[in-house]
């Protein structure tokens, strides 16, 4: 006789909801955003001020993106936490805006370095791009936008 094969419903998984310590983790994230966001719009009157002493348009732009940057990275990885971001699309959106955000930041920090790394020799150092890269107040700003390619290939992943 022929039996017809009982095909078992499949039920969609669901995601563990999230435990107290992730949605404490993820409001901290939220909550830091805002004195983020008060410093950025300091820095950047700061920046606006010194245009009327000789400063440059570009490190307008350039403040933006660095502050867009970290309120971009806070803002995924609070929303990760706090269990708002959970489909595979919006996943995958995040990520995607936190790379390209991190990749424009990283073009940005470049573009800045050879500005300084050339003030500088106007002043007479006379050193090595790579010198330049390993002094802590260089490199750690490169950081940053790594760090946000990293947690969007994190949140991509997962």
């Amino acid at each position: 006789m022929l039996e017809i094969p009982v095909t078992e419903t499949q039920t969609p998984s669901q995601e563990p909801k999230s435990s107290p310590l992730e949605i404490g983790i993820g409001a901290l994230f939220l909550l830091v955003i805002l004195p983020v966001i008060s410093y950025s719009i300091r820095e950047l009157t700061d920046i606006t001020d010194s245009l009327e002493y000789g400063g440059d348009m570009i490190d307008i732009l350039n403040s933006m993106v660095y502050s867009i940057t970290t309120v971009s990275i806070l803002l995924v990885l609070g929303l990760y936490y706090l269990g708002a971001i959970k489909t595979r699309a919006v996943k995958l959106v995040s990520g995607l805006t936190l790379i390209s955000i991190s990749l424009v930041n990283i073009l940005c920090r470049v573009v800045d370095f050879n500005r300084e790394l050339q003030r500088n020799r106007e002043w007479g150092w006379d050193g090595s791009m790579f010198e330049y890269l390993s002094w802590p107040s260089t490199h750690e700003r490169i950081e940053l936008a790594l760090l946000g390619i990293i947690v969007g290939l994190l949140i991509m992943k997962k």
